[in-house]
């Protein structure tokens, strides 16, 4: 790699001395520039290429391979390895389109997050004019919108037509984020796992639990009842299951002052049920715990751990998880690591997994390698017959390629577990808390406004009323019940569909309760943009009066008055205050006004254009 300084009168080329995990020597591969670095992706280089991201950073002058883990992360895999595409940066994202790919040309558009560290395929507008996969063309970024020229097409065609696309770059949904802090921090938890053989002790929130595991909505059932037996009609709850620790001490550090359901779950790894739980609350299996990230070995026994993971998702019927898990192990198994895999599929009573190592061992080309190494000295006597003799029946046969489970399969997600479980009885059950909008009580849960909302986090470390109840309301205003069940809606699955006259009351909801992005905002503006019509530009003026929203207010009345003779006609025109109409009243005659000086504008030039010719041409000026 060289570099030129273009600071100066010098302009002399400099060799920089590179770090880290080099790409490979390749050629027709795009870069792209952001965040102070330099990433490559994929490019032209024979037997060696792959779809692997690198990023440069320059003040370091050090490579970095990407790792996407998107296996365990539940995303896409990275675009299939490819060349002559384009790659350009914008907001937070890397756009990758077109390029040859396996003797095809693509027409998917990709984008990795650069914060998220993630992959994901672009779903187009419907209504774009898409263009058709393409090598060797253009791209440029331009104020918010991709360009694209030229190209060779099908039929080694090349193309002289040019494409707009036009970003879109909404804040990230951060429910997982979220949920897996909340995890992470043990505060508002209601329940306590004594897992494995000596009990050790693992919180977690019934409010994320008993949605997403059938299992464990059981066992906590079983513990509530039990819980209600022995505490008795006539004796009051614990306060606290710290009883030196007095109620304001416990509400600051987020402790829950009545005593957590147990549940017992025996016959595993503490480890491995934390990773469940921390799947339950994100959808990932990607958290390691550290005294695997600490060893030397960090695959193999994170390929250990997750066959513990499997076990139990098996146990606790959880197919998104066993799906990972299995998925993960297929492409993670090597020659070095297979016969430990073996191992404890065989002490695990895994059947899937055993059966898939032993083919991997036996297949002609691992076969010697595996069987002189040391590891396979170590292997229990029953395991190495059985390799032995799986061995001698594979033997003089064509090698049968193990048959793959459907990776493709789709599972229910966090989100849908989440929004299930806020319309259900059963979410009402299980609330802990009850907010009362202008009288009327709406049952939540601590844990997921506390994980959302830094608003509602403060408020139950800080102050919590021994009946358990919160009057809400958005600043001074308090918003519709339709207008809260959306904002509610947001914050327990991340939903930003709503009306249009939701969006004005919601519009300063993220700033009031301090959601940890603005997303929820961003598509409230976008909402109210796209969708004011003559039919609810009267909700709207409404919504924004009262929210205090001027240039939306403005813009309403603006469509009002333009359109007076239809809007005049919603019967909502009736229930407008007096102020309001008093408003569309003026709006209306400083638009007559206008529109008069505006004809006065036409026709008195006219008039002195006639005047001249008059004077200029007529008779009198012979």
């Amino acid at each position: 790699m060289w570099c030129v300084s273009l600071n100066g009168d010098s302009r002399s080329w400099e060799e920089i001395q590179q770090e880290g995990d080099n790409p490979p020597t390749c050629c027709n591969f795009p870069v792209a520039v952001a965040r102070d670095s330099m990433f490559v992706f994929s490019g032209q280089s024979g037997a060696k290429i792959t779809n692997d991201l690198y990023r440069f950073c320059f003040q370091e002058k050090r490579w970095r391979k990407i790792q996407s883990d998107h296996i365990l992360k539940g995303t896409p895999p990275p675009p299939q390895r490819r060349y002559g595409h384009t790659m350009v940066a914008h907001d937070r994202h890397l756009y990758v389109f077109g390029g040859a790919a396996d003797n095809t040309l693509p027409s998917e558009q990709y984008c990795y997050d650069l914060d998220a560290e993630e992959w994901q395929v672009i779903k187009v507008s419907p209504d774009s004019q898409s263009p058709s996969g393409r090598l060797f063309h253009a791209a440029a970024v331009i104020g918010d919108a991709m360009f694209i020229f030229g190209g060779t097409v099908d039929n080694n065609v090349r193309s002289s037509e040019m494409y707009r696309f036009q970003f879109a770059s909404y804040p990230r949904c951060t429910l997982k984020d979220d949920f897996g802090r909340l995890l992470l921090s043990q505060q508002f938890t209601d329940v306590e796992f004594l897992v494995g053989e000596k009990g050790t002790v693992v919180p977690g929130h019934t409010a994320i639990i008993i949605p997403r595991c059938r299992y464990l909505r059981h066992k906590i059932s079983q513990a509530k009842e039990r819980h209600l037996a022995e505490q008795g009609d006539s004796q009051p709850e614990p306060e606290s299951s710290c009883p030196a620790m007095d109620r304001d001490e416990a509400i600051r550090e987020g402790k829950n002052l009545k005593k957590p359901y147990q549940v017992t779950i025996k016959n595993t790894r503490p480890e491995a049920f934390q990773l469940l739980l921390w799947f339950l609350y994100t959808d990932k299996a990607d958290h390691r715990p550290q005294d695997i990230q600490n060893s030397t070995d960090k695959t193999t026994e994170f390929l250990l751990l997750l066959m513990d993971v499997y076990k139990l998702a098996l146990e606790f019927s959880i197919s998104r998880l066993e799906h990972m898990c299995i998925h993960y192990l297929w492409v993670s198994i090597t020659n070095s690591n297979v016969l430990q895999v073996l191992q404890g599929a065989s002490k695990l009573k895994l059947d899937l997994i055993k059966e898939f190592c032993m083919n991997f061992v036996v297949k002609e080309s691992n076969y010697s390698a595996i069987v002189m190494s040391k590891e396979f000295e170590g292997l229990s006597q029953p395991l190495m017959v059985e390799v032995v003799r799986r061995r001698q029946l594979a033997s003089g046969r064509p090698y049968q390629h193990e048959k793959m489970p459907d990776f493709n399969k789709s599972y229910e997600c966090l989100e849908q577990d989440m929004e299930g479980f806020l319309k259900s009885k059963l979410g009402q059950e299980y609330a802990d808390i009850t907010l009362m909008l202008d009288g009327t009580a709406i049952p939540a849960h601590k844990a997921v406004l506390a994980a959302r909302s830094s608003f509602f986090e403060a408020m139950f470390r800080s102050f919590m009323p021994e009946d358990d109840s919160v009057n809400v309301s958005i600043g001074e205003m308090i918003p519709s019940r339709q207008a809260f069940e959306s904002l509610l809606q947001y914050i327990y699955y991340g939903a930003v569909t709503m009306p249009p006259e939701d969006s004005l009351y919601l519009f300063s909801a993220p700033d009031y309760y301090s959601f940890y992005n603005n997303r929820l905002q961003a598509f409230c503006k976008e909402n109210l943009e796209i969708n004011i019509s003559v039919q609810n530009v009267v909700q709207i003026l409404d919504a924004a009066d009262r929210v205090g929203a001027k240039d939306m207010k403005d813009h309403a009345l603006k469509i009002i008055v333009k359109n007076f003779t239809k809007v005049a006609e919603n019967p909502k025109m009736k229930s407008l205050s007096h102020g309001l109409l008093l408003e569309i009243i003026m709006a209306l005659a400083a638009r007559l006004q206008k529109v008069n000086l505006k004809q006065q504008a036409i026709e008195e030039p006219s008039h002195a254009a006639w005047a001249c010719t008059s004077d200029k041409y007529g008779p009198d000026n012979w």
